[in-house]
């Protein structure tokens, strides 16, 4: 059984993809979504999916898992610094990629496509800088409890980190797949099939 529509004002009502009869009308929202529409993205939802591309794949966990484990990897090594210039290259190949694939799609470049590369940066390294700022708050005291925390939001930053590198490359075999004339899910599905391979064998491996 679906939601009730909530009517606030029907000039103001968006229709998220929940249920079919399930709404969600506010200004804020829609407001959201104008300002979504104005870089080219297809609200909410496809900034979403362009911001985490996995999700549209069903490999969110996955990449999560992943991203957790090496995050906590790095940390306990030390080696995080490293993984700002393979964000920086990351994010390098995922635009000129990008590029590439527009023009053989017919899509002319256009400085509002940068622009949506901007915004999306701009939002990961807020996130960052949200987590780096709770682990350094948690830093300056030395009871347990802030101790604890320090190593989790520390931990957090890094596999975020992580999690943005895995992102962009997956946007980046988007772009390469529709380079090689294929649909853009093709190279994407194939790393997702042979990760899902490996940890079937791991399990096997186990028992």
């Amino acid at each position: 059984m679906g939601c009730p529509a909530v009517k606030l004002d029907t000039l103001f009502c968006v229709r998220l993809d929940l249920t079919d009869d399930c709404y969600i009308c506010t200004k804020q929202i829609i407001m959201i979504n104008r300002f979504l529409d104005t870089y080219g993205f297809d609200g909410l939802k496809g900034f979403f999916l362009s911001l985490f591309p996995s999700f549209k794949y069903g490999v969110a966990g996955q990449t999560l898992s992943v991203s957790a484990v090496l995050g906590f990897i790095s940390s306990l090594l030390g080696i995080s610094a490293f993984l700002i210039p393979v964000m920086f290259v990351a994010v390098v190949i995922e635009t000129w990629t990008g590029i590439k694939a527009s023009k053989k799609q017919g899509i002319p470049f256009e400085s509002i496509r940068f622009s949506r590369c901007v915004i999306k940066v701009f939002i990961w390294v807020s996130l960052f800088f949200m987590f780096h700022s709770f682990a350094m708050d948690m830093q300056a005291h030395d009871d347990w409890v802030h101790v604890a925390g320090f190593y989790f939001f520390e931990i957090l930053h890094v596999a975020t980190m992580m999690y943005f590198v895995i992102e962009y490359s997956t946007s980046i075999l988007e772009n390469l797949a529709v380079l090689d004339g294929k649909p853009k899910e093709t190279l994407v599905v194939a790393f997702g099939t042979m990760f899902d391979n490996f940890i079937s064998k791991m399990k096997g491996g186990r028992k």
